[in-house]
C-alpha cells in the first residue's frame, strides 16, 4: 500500500518489541544506510527534511568527536559516523525508544565508533569535549530550552550546528548569542552555526555566579550569563493542577490540551480503600501517581515512563509536593519487574505506537496484579473500537471519546 514501509526486520523486532515499525533508506554524506525506525518517535514515516539539510551543512573538516544530541533513530549521527569512522560519534537522546533503535541501527550497521545512550540534554556531560555537537531541535521545546541547547553545546569545546523549523528562526536569532551564524534556508527549515568559545577549551563549563529565579520551576537557577549543564528547569513552561495538586510542566511534553479531562476520568474510579501498592505506566510528568499517593499516603506508588524529561518533571513534582514515589525510567517495563506484583495498576494507552503496543500493555498490565487487583486503563472510544475486541478488558466508565477499562484478577 502507498504510503507504508518495508517491513521490519527480524533484528528490529527483537530490539524494538511491538514498537518496530519498518525501514527507512537515509542518503547523505555520499552514504547509504538503512534504517529500522519505531512507532512513536519524530519522523519515522520519512527522513525528516531538516535533518538532511543538517547533513548537508556540517562544518568544515573531520571532527575527532560529535555529540548527536536528540539523535532520535540515528537518522543524524549514523551517516556522520559512517562517514568518519576514525571519529567518537556520541548518540544521545531523552527517549528510551529512540535509544533503543538508534543503538540496534548502529549495531546492525557495524559502526563500532557509534556509542548510543540516554540522556536529559547536556546533563551529567560536563567532564565531556567534542568537536561537534549536532542538534535537530524540537519545535516545541521554548526558547530558554534552545539556548541551553546552543550554548552548552559550546561549554562542552564544540561548534555547534543545530537545525530549526523556520517558526523558530527568529527565535534562535533572538537569542543575541555572539559567534551565531545562519548557514542555511531549506523550504523549510533554517540551520544554525554556533562557534566555538576558546575559553571552553581550558576546563569545564562555566561556573558561574549569577542567579535568576525561575516561576514556573519554582527553582533558582543559573542566569544565561552562568550555565549549569545539569539544569532541567531550563525545560520549565508552566504549572498545571490536577486532583488539587499543583504540577509543574516542562515545554515538548507529549500533552494535548484534553489530557488532563481525560486523566480526570481515569482517576474517578481509583479505588478508596488504600491499596498495598501501585503502578502507574506512561505516567508523563506526574499527574496521576501524585494523586494516588495523595489520597493513599501509605500505598507505594511505582511509576514509569520513557521520556527522561517526564520523569525529571515527575521528581521534581514529587519533591515539591513531598510525596515519595518510585520513579521507574524504563522503556519494556513489563519485562523488568522481576515478578513485583500490584494491587492497582494504571495507565493510558497512546495512539502514535499503535494496536500491537496497546494489547502488549494491556496484557503485561494484566501480569502485574495480584489477586484481588484490579488495572484502570484510559483508552480512546476509537482505540477500544478497533483495537482492543477480544482482550481481557471490559468498559467502565465511557465519556465523550474517552472510556476507562478494567482488568481485574481473582483471589485465590
Amino acid at each position: 500500500m502507498k504510503g507504508e514501509l518495508p517491513a521490519p526486520s527480524v533484528a528490529a523486532r527483537k530490539a524494538l518489541g511491538p514498537y518496530a515499525r519498518g525501514r527507512l533508506v537515509v542518503r547523505a554524506l555520499g552514504q547509504t544506510l538503512a534504517l529500522d525506525v519505531p512507532h512513536d518517535v519524530f519522523s519515522s514515516q520519512r527522513i525528516d527534511d531538516g535533518t538532511l539539510l543538517l547533513l548537508d551543512h556540517l562544518p568544515a573538516g573531520e571532527p575527532r568527536s560529535v555529540l548527536d544530541l536528540g539523535c532520535g533513530y540515528g537518522a543524524l549521527g549514523l551517516p556522520v559516523a559512517a562517514r568518519f569512522p576514525a571519529a567518537r560519534c556520541v548518540l544521545l537522546d531523552r527517549d528510551l525508544l529512540a535509544v533503543a533503535a538508534s543503538a540496534h541501527n548502529a549495531r546492525v550497521l557495524g559502526l563500532t565508533n557509534a556509542t548510543v545512550q540516554p540522556g536529559l540534554g547536556y546533563r551529567g556531560l560536563q567532564a565531556e569535549r567534542f568537536d561537534w555537537v549536532l542538534c535537530n531541535v524540537p519545535a516545541r521545546i521554548g526558547a530558554r530550552a534552545i539556548r541551553y541547547l546552543l550554548e552548552g553545546g559550546r561549554a562542552l569545546g564544540a561548534e555547534v550546528r543545530a537545525v530549526v523549523i523556520r517558526d523558530l528562526a527568529q527565535v534562535v536569532e533572538g537569542l543575541g548569542l555572539p559567534g551565531l551564524t545562519h548557514v542555511a534556508r531549506g523550504p523549510r527549515h533554517d540551520v544554525f552555526s554556533l562557534a566555538r568559545s576558546p575559553a571552553a577549551d581550558t576546563g569545564t563549563a562555566r561556573a558561574g555566579t549569577a542567579v535568576e529565579t525561575n516561576a514556573a520551576a519554582g527553582v533558582a537557577v543559573d542566569a544565561p550569563s552562568a550555565l549549569d549543564l545539569d539544569d532541567d528547569a531550563v525545560y520549565a513552561r508552566d504549572q498545571t493542577n490536577f486532583d488539587g495538586l499543583s504540577l509543574f510542566r516542562p515545554h515538548d511534553a507529549s500533552e494535548d490540551p484534553a489530557h488532563l479531562a481525560a486523566l480526570a476520568l481515569l482517576a474517578e474510579p481509583l479505588p478508596r480503600k488504600q491499596p498495598k501498592n501501585a503502578f502507574v505506566f506512561r505516567a508523563n510528568y506526574g499527574a496521576l501517581p501524585l494523586a494516588i499517593k495523595a489520597r493513599h499516603p501509605g500505598c507505594e506508588v511505582v511509576a514509569q515512563d520513557r521520556d527522561l524529561l517526564d520523569t525529571a518533571f515527575l521528581r521534581r513534582n514529587a519533591a515539591a509536593l513531598r510525596l515519595p514515589v518510585e520513579v521507574l525510567e524504563d522503556l519494556f517495563w513489563g519485562e523488568t519487574m522481576n515478578g513485583r506484583v500490584f494491587s492497582l495498576v494504571c495507565g493510558e494507552l497512546a495512539a502514535p505506537p499503535g494496536a500491537a503496543v496497546a494489547k502488549s500493555e494491556l496484557n503485561q498490565a494484566a501480569q502485574l496484579l495480584a489477586p484481588g487487583g484490579e488495572a484502570l486503563i484510559l483508552a480512546s472510544e476509537k482505540q477500544e473500537r478497533e483495537w482492543l475486541r477480544g482482550q481481557a478488558a471490559t468498559v467502565l466508565l465511557r465519556r465523550g471519546p474517552w472510556c476507562v477499562l478494567r482488568i481485574s484478577r481473582p483471589r485465590g
